[in-house]
């Protein structure tokens, strides 16, 4: 398109926090699920992985909550990893009605071989950066962002309830613009 049909009022979204946030996000699930294919896991099978790779058996929910994604398609996911011998289900310590999930050894074995591979990138990815990051990491100043525009942390029950509480919708109309 010309630059004489460009609206002076536009910006680039490359100059806009939010955008290039998903363009990394994008990129970097983009390599880590190219990693995982390469031994036979999806992309969410991966992120169920890394989750439970904190080594603390989860129920559906709390997958799904800690994947970004419903119960029950936690469950879906999880009944893959079941059936193929990654995870296995282990009985709650205290509610014999809740049913948890963890790593099995093989589980392990894939979880480390994968994130061997993801850990290389991101330290490829930090050393370039490393002029402008000083004493953090890339991991903790994406960490920072999150926690101060108010992206909650999915484990951290407080956390989740306060971010949750600061996206609240307003009352339908309040706040509308006239039509």
């Amino acid at each position: 398109m010309p630059e004489s049909m460009r609206d002076p009022r536009g910006t680039p979204a490359t100059e806009r926090l939010n955008y290039t946030a998903y363009r990394l996000a994008r990129a970097l699930n983009r390599a880590a699920e190219n990693t995982a294919l390469a031994r036979g896991i999806t992309l969410p099978q991966l992120l169920i992985l890394q989750v439970l790779g904190e080594g603390v058996p989860l129920s559906n929910a709390q997958v799904g909550r800690r994947t970004f994604v419903s119960s029950q398609a936690a469950h879906v996911v999880s009944a893959e990893l079941l059936s193929s011998g990654l995870i296995e289900k282990v009985e709650h310590p205290t509610n014999r009605r809740v049913r948890l999930v963890r790593l099995t050894e093989e589980g392990w074995a894939t979880l480390e071989a994968i994130d061997r591979e993801i850990r290389e990138r991101e330290d490829r990815l930090s050393a370039e950066l490393g002029r402008f990051l000083r004493d953090d990491t890339l991991a903790d100043i994406l960490d920072r962002a999150a926690d101060v525009l108010a992206g909650g942390y999915f484990g951290d029950e407080d956390a989740e309830a306060a971010a949750v509480a600061r996206r609240r919708r307003p009352a339908k109309g309040a706040g509308m613009a006239p039509a």
